[in-house]
C-alpha cells in the first residue's frame, strides 16, 4: 500500500477469536484540526457511537488513549469543568466516562487516538496501575508514541491477517509508555539522581550485608523517607530489591557451577540455611536443591 492510500482515521471490526487475545482496537487516527476552524469535529468517517458535539460531550463504550502532539484546547470532564490540554498531553479515557474536548480556534491542534476494549485492559485499570482520578497524562510529545500511532494507521489500512494481535500490542505498549513517563516526570532530577545512586551503592556492597538503614546513611537520607521514595521510584522496598539481586545472584551460581547449597548460601550473607532456602523458594517457586536439579 503506498502512503497516499493510507487514511488517516479508521474504524475496525473484530472476530470472536479476536476477543479471546483479550484485547482488541475498534479505532485508529490522526487529525489536524487547522487554526480558526468552523467546526469541531469535523462531520466526516466518524460513526455515529463515536461522533459527537462538544456542548454536549459523550460516553464511549471502550478506551481511547487520545494524544495531543500540536497546539492546545480544552478538556471538559463535566458540563462545569474544564482545564487546558497542549501537546504532549495523552488523555485516558474510560468506558462509560462522560467527557469532552475541543481545540483552541486560536492554534487548532493535531490529535492522534487509539480505541481499545477487552479482558486484559479492564485488569490493568481494575488493578489500580492508573488513578482512577486521573484523566491528563502530562508526558510531553514522545516520537517513540508518535511512531507507534503512525504504525498503528498504517497495520489497520492493510488489515492484514492478525492485524489485530498486532494493534492490540501497540495500544498495550503505548499505555505502558504512558505510566511509564508520567510515573518518571514525578521525580525530579534531584531525587532520581539519589535512588539511582542508592541502586548503584546496593549493588556495589550486595555481598558486605549492606542494610537498607546503611544505604539511607550513605545518601544522607532518613530511613523512612528514604524507604518510601525508594518504594515510589521502583515499585518494591529497599529490602526486597536487595532481597532480589541476591537471589538473582544465586540462581547464576546454582545454574553455572557446582557449588554447594551451604556454601552459595554463606556467600551471599545468608548466615541460616534454612532462611535461604526459604527465601530463594519465595522468590522462585523453587528450593534451591530443585532449581539446581533442572537448571544445572
Amino acid at each position: 500500500m503506498k502512503t497516499s492510500d493510507i487514511k488517516n482515521i479508521k474504524y475496525l471490526i473484530s472476530s470472536r477469536h479476536d476477543k479471546d487475545w483479550g484485547i482488541t482496537v475498534n479505532t485508529v487516527g490522526c487529525e489536524t484540526i487547522e487554526k480558526n476552524y468552523e467546526k469541531y469535529p469535523p462531520r466526516k468517517e466518524h460513526p455515529v457511537q463515536f461522533f459527537f458535539t462538544p456542548s454536549k460531550g459523550r460516553k464511549l463504550e471502550s478506551y481511547q488513549l487520545l494524544y495531543i502532539v500540536k497546539g492546545k484546547g480544552t478538556f471538559f470532564t463535566s458540563p462545569e469543568e474544564s482545564m487546558e490540554i497542549k501537546e504532549g498531553d495523552m488523555i485516558i479515557l474510560r468506558p462509560q466516562q462522560w467527557h469532552s474536548y475541543m481545540p483552541d480556534k486560536k492554534t487548532g491542534w493535531k490529535e492522534m487516538w487509539i480505541g481499545f476494549e477487552g479482558t486484559n485492559m479492564d485488569s490493568r485499570f481494575k488493578n489500580n496501575f492508573f488513578n482512577k482520578k486521573q484523566t491528563i497524562y502530562r508526558i510531553g510529545v514522545q516520537d517513540n508514541i508518535v511512531s507507534l500511532y503512525d504504525q498503528a494507521i498504517k497495520v489497520a489500512n492493510e488489515e492484514k491477517a492478525g492485524c489485530q494481535q498486532f494493534l492490540a500490542g501497540i495500544a498495550n505498549l503505548i499505555l505502558g509508555m504512558t505510566m511509564y513517563y508520567d510515573y518518571n516526570r514525578c521525580f525530579d532530577t534531584a531525587k532520581k539522581e539519589q535512588i539511582d545512586k542508592a541502586k548503584i551503592i546496593i549493588r556495589e556492597n550486595l555481598l558486605k550485608e549492606i542494610t537498607p538503614e546503611d544505604v539511607a546513611s550513605r545518601i544522607n537520607m532518613s530511613y523512612s523517607w528514604f524507604r518510601k521514595l525508594f518504594k515510589e521510584y521502583t515499585g518494591v522496598s529497599p529490602a526486597h530489591y536487595i532481597q532480589e539481586l541476591k537471589i538473582k545472584e544465586a540462581k547464576h551460581i546454582l545454574s553455572e557451577s557446582d557449588i554447594n547449597i551451604k556454601e552459595v548460601s554463606f556467600y551471599l550473607g545468608f548466615d541460616d540455611i534454612a532462611y535461604f532456602s526459604k527465601v530463594f523458594k519465595k522468590y522462585t517457586g523453587l528450593t534451591p536443591i530443585e532449581y539446581k536439579k533442572i537448571y544445572y
